[in-house]
């Protein structure tokens, strides 16, 4: 076993854990931190050998970093429970440690996702590149209420094979996601004194569309590709438009 300590938050994630967990048969520890899942989340988790402990959910940044401090070994190796290790990174990863522990510090790794059954190749949704795999020592996830990542320090080097990610179930499940991630988003902004009207809204969702579909070639993903732009749009209107109600809502309280 190498001395990686794969770190994973759950709630209710009983479809994709079992999946995840079985791509990390090479290392020498999981910690699965789970804030309150109601499904088989928590006993799948221990039957595949993980250590599962329990955590209410405040934040996704101060959920990985708490999962990370419980880590015993020296490399962190980070992933989301609707994500698996390509079998080309497992052998990627298990040659790094073949002569002893690699001389960097961190590593970059893309990641590939499914999306109605195919995988997304364009469209800014690849190689969309992170770092999970990293000395412990060495990084730590920071950010805001949504888009968290981790911030390395020291040496790093990008890996060439991804992991993968099995996205949404179905587009009901992407339009809960936008919704749930826009009020998060918009509470951010709102939080930091951005403030917005229908117009900004409907420029920002405009830009993003146009940039997945056109500037990031999201329409050689055929049909997808645009439902992801139009999903970029809805996203990003949704996001802004919630701005804008908080911008009213503070409006009338001032009057």
């Amino acid at each position: 076993m190498l001395p990686i300590s794969a770190c994973i938050i759950t709630l209710n994630e009983e479809d994709n854990i079992e999946r995840c967990l079985s791509s990390l048969d090479f290392v020498n520890e999981i910690i699965v931190l789970d804030s309150g899942s109601k499904d088989r989340t928590e006993s799948i988790a221990k039957q595949k050998g993980a250590k599962v402990v329990l955590r209410k959910f405040d934040d996704y940044v101060s959920q990985k970093n708490h999962v990370i401090s419980l880590a015993a070994s020296p490399w962190i190796l980070t992933l989301d429970a609707d994500e698996e290790l390509s079998p080309g990174l497992k052998e990627e990863i298990k040659n790094l440690f073949k002569n002893g522990e690699p001389e960097e510090d961190g590593f970059i790794i893309p990641r590939l996702t499914m999306y109605m059954g195919k995988w997304i190749r364009h469209g800014g949704w690849y190689p969309n590149y992170r770092a999970r795999l990293f000395l412990r020592s060495k990084g730590k996830f920071v950010g805001g209420k949504v888009h968290e990542a981790v911030e390395l320090s020291g040496k790093r080097k990008k890996l060439k094979h991804p992991v993968f990610h099995y996205s949404y179930e179905n587009l009901f499940d992407h339009v809960s996601f936008i919704n749930r991630y826009s009020e998060l988003a918009a509470t951010e902004k709102f939080g930091k004194g951005k403030r917005s009207g229908l117009i900004l809204a409907l420029l920002e969702a405009g830009y993003k569309s146009f940039w997945m579909y056109f500037v990031r070639l999201g329409f050689l993903d055929g049909r997808r590709g645009l439902i992801l732009a139009i999903m970029g749009f809805y996203y990003n209107f949704l996001k802004y438009a919630k701005v804008f109600e908080m911008t009213l809502a503070e409006k009338e309280k001032k009057k």
